[in-house]
């Protein structure tokens, strides 16, 4: 069988911004303030939490691609480590948790262009939202360095914006903001204080992780980066930790600049606190456009990785063949991205909300989070034992377990687990008509 290569496009420049484009989405100017309803001050912790987990699955992410040279990421660590089953759940859920994440990212943009069209309803701003990711989806048909260098320039965007927002709102920081420290819906009367609190970070460890999830895009277009070996790795690494001082940067400021809870019915808290505390449109205007630059920019991203998901898939012949079309002339795979599209597009109008869509997208993620975790064992025992960016094995243990006890939780949620189920089903019965297939 003919081997289907893909053009080495992107730099370690591009994988970086790529990485943080993907990972700095909707999330962190929306999250707060879902996190805060929560958790109030507390919140802060549940960030913490959310950036060692993504830092300890980074870890893993970068010993596993300096093992395999594929395109695919986490579902080609886990076809590598554990065969066709594990590996087809992986990709499967890797696959359905992205195109979940183009719906989310889409209903997002539509969430916060209120600032600049208050009158107008949200399903017409969603439907702005759904012909920006078809802008996108033909930017990167056109090509990997394309898509890339769009990536890198929404990315610088998104970055100036939340410079503003914290060197701005930062002048009117106050401790006394921070208190009361849990909001008025979270009782610690009796002996039953600290679960109360403990209960509270956990909800918003569940809304932050949204916006934590990302860091795997790196690896997806494995086979599309310039020197590979030594790019992908570092770009993890530095995305994932840069991220989670970035988010905690933000978070303190927004709790400390004015009270949270006078912006509970807003769908652009960022931007409204900015506007409210300076007393200034302009400045308001700035951290929405920044907004908006950074949901477009995390929309790119995973477009971008999607297709090369199921692409992989198709070349492993788990997935349909028509996934592993290449575009004679731009060496793209088109048809991944007319079908995630058009997937994206059903969800868009028919899952209504965007903290559901998060929701989902973050536990379908998880499962080929855990699954990588424990490939990385498998691995590096396969590689004699070598340790190329972990120190021990204990990283993918903790990661992995982390995995497992946050997938519980998310199955736990009203309508999370229904949906989730029948997901699985659907893949279940791909996974057994790709079997019969392979076997004729």
């Amino acid at each position: 069988m003919r081997r289907i290569h893909l053009i080495r496009g992107m730099g370690f420049f591009d994988s970086v911004m790529l990485g943080i484009g993907f990972i700095v989405g909707s999330g962190i100017f929306i999250m707060p303030l879902v996190a805060a309803e929560a958790s109030g001050t507390y919140s802060i912790l549940a960030w913490v939490l959310g950036g060692i987990y993504q830092v300890l699955t980074g870890l893993c992410f970068a010993e596993c691609a300096i093992k395999i040279r594929k395109a695919g990421g986490l579902y080609t660590y886990a076809h590598k480590a554990f065969g066709d089953a594990a590996g087809f759940f992986a990709g499967w859920t890797f696959w359905i948790g992205y195109v979940i994440t183009i719906a989310a990212e889409q209903w997002a943009l539509g969430w916060y262009l209120q600032f600049f069209l208050p009158q107008v309803s949200l399903i017409i701003r969603v439907t702005v939202g759904v012909l920006t990711g078809f802008v996108l989806t033909y930017l990167n048909f056109r090509g990997v360095s394309t898509g890339g260098k769009v990536g890198d320039w929404l990315t610088v965007g998104k970055l100036l914006a939340l410079a503003v927002f914290v060197i701005g709102a930062a002048l009117f920081f106050k401790i006394i903001n921070f208190y009361p420290l849990l909001p008025s819906t979270v009782s610690t009367a009796g002996n039953t204080g600290i679960f109360a609190i403990l209960s509270a970070v956990g909800a918003s460890t569940i809304v932050v992780l949204y916006a934590y999830l990302g860091e795997e895009i790196i690896t997806v277009p494995d086979e599309e980066i310039k020197n590979a070996k030594k790019t992908v790795p570092k770009a993890v690494l530095i995305a994932a930790v840069s991220t989670m001082l970035i988010y905690l940067v933000v978070v303190v400021v927004f709790l400390g600049a004015s009270r949270w809870t006078n912006f509970t019915s807003s769908q652009s808290p960022l931007s409204d606190l900015f506007t409210a505390v300076t007393h200034s449109q302009l400045g308001g205007i700035i951290v929405t456009v920044g907004g908006l630059i950074s949901i477009i920019g995390s929309l790119n991203a995973v477009i971008l990785g999607t297709a090369r998901i199921s692409f992989a898939m198709s070349r492993d012949r788990l997935f349909p063949k028509v996934f592993s079309k290449i575009h004679p002339s731009r060496k793209t795979p088109y048809m991944s991205l007319i079908i995630q599209t058009a997937l994206a597009l059903v969800l868009s109008y028919t899952v209504t909300n965007f903290v559901a869509l998060a929701a989902l997208a973050v536990m379908f993620t998880l499962i080929p989070y855990m699954l990588t975790s424990f490939a990385t064992l498998k691995l590096i025992k396969s590689s004699g034992g070598k340790l190329d960016v972990l120190h021990t094995r204990v990283t993918p243990v903790i990661a992995g377990l982390s995995s497992i006890v946050l997938l519980g939780v998310y199955f736990s949620q009203p309508g999370v687990l229904e949906l989730g189920a029948i997901m699985l089903f659907v893949g279940l019965l791909v996974f057994i008509e790709r079997k019969r297939i392979r076997r004729l």
